[in-house]
């Protein structure tokens, strides 16, 4: 009998034990890690070269308000490290292969008064589609997501991001006059008002006639493109889509043009969840 209590009492003791161990061992299992902190909305952007921009939100979206004038990709680009060529007065160039060119230098009569040094500065680069999005030979490229020449983090525009720009701007027959810089266009009466803010110069375009050849600029002082991450509705290996502002109108076009011509760039940059609100 006494035995049997001992038993009892030895049980009750260890199931004691288990039920102690049990409880504190709900206690200490590890909690999961809290979320990250949400990041501030960015008010400008750095590229690789220590060049700012301002940027500059609409709706879900960052635009970049200043061209983009970055000689070589950063470092989260599938191509970082590679340094862009520019091609000069006089200098070659393969039209399928990067390269930039500067619009400053090729400023001429009878724009040449209405260019400021301000102005100059602001135009940025012009980049072959190649060089835009980091695709050799200008090769074809069917994700809509291309960061290319642009910061890490950000993106080449999608065909929808100037929808949703137009659509902010009160449509697309509007959104050139309201994209357009007050003063740089020819003749002044192509000039916008800058409502968005995004001061669009009218920084032209190049080309070239041959596979290897010296680029021409063109329009300098009466029109814009700018980017897109494929075409619009047209072949996408040969075209890619451009936003197209000119001094001839008020309305902005989205268009499809040559991979070979060389455009200007504005990066963009998705304000998701991870971002505060």
């Amino acid at each position: 009998m006494l035995k049997n209590k001992k038993m009892k009492k030895g049980s009750l003791f260890t199931v004691t034990i288990i039920v102690i161990f049990v409880f504190l061992g709900s206690d200490c299992k590890p909690k999961p890690p809290p979320p990250p902190p949400l990041k501030p909305i960015p008010t400008s952007v750095t590229d690789i070269d220590g060049n700012k921009y301002s940027v500059k939100r609409f709706r879900n979206t960052l635009w970049m308000m200043e061209n983009l004038r970055v000689t070589r990709y950063d470092t989260a680009s599938a191509r970082s490290g590679i340094i862009i060529p520019e091609s000069k007065i006089n200098y070659t160039v393969n039209r399928n292969e990067p390269y930039f060119v500067n619009p400053a230098n090729f400023v001429e009569s009878p724009y040449t008064d209405n260019f400021t040094n301000e102005i100059r500065n602001a135009l940025g680069f012009l980049y072959n589609w190649s060089a835009a999005a980091g695709a050799a030979n200008n090769s074809a490229m069917f994700q809509d997501s291309i960061q290319g020449i642009c910061p890490n983090g950000w993106r080449l525009p999608r065909a929808n991001d100037l929808t949703h720009l137009f659509e902010y701007l009160g449509g697309q027959e509007v959104a050139g006059l309201k994209l357009k810089s007050v003063y740089g266009w020819y003749p002044n009466s192509g000039c916008g008002n800058n409502e968005s803010g995004m001061n669009c110069y009218p920084a032209g375009l190049a080309i070239t006639d041959t596979l290897v050849s010296i680029p021409f600029i063109s329009m300098v002082g009466t029109q814009t493109m700018y980017w897109c991450a494929r075409s619009i509705g047209a072949t996408i290996t040969t075209h890619s889509g451009v936003l197209r502002l000119s001094s001839d109108q008020d309305a902005a076009e989205s268009a499809n043009v040559f991979k070979y011509q060389a455009n200007s760039v504005r990066c963009v940059l998705d304000i998701d969840d991870s971002f505060e609100q």
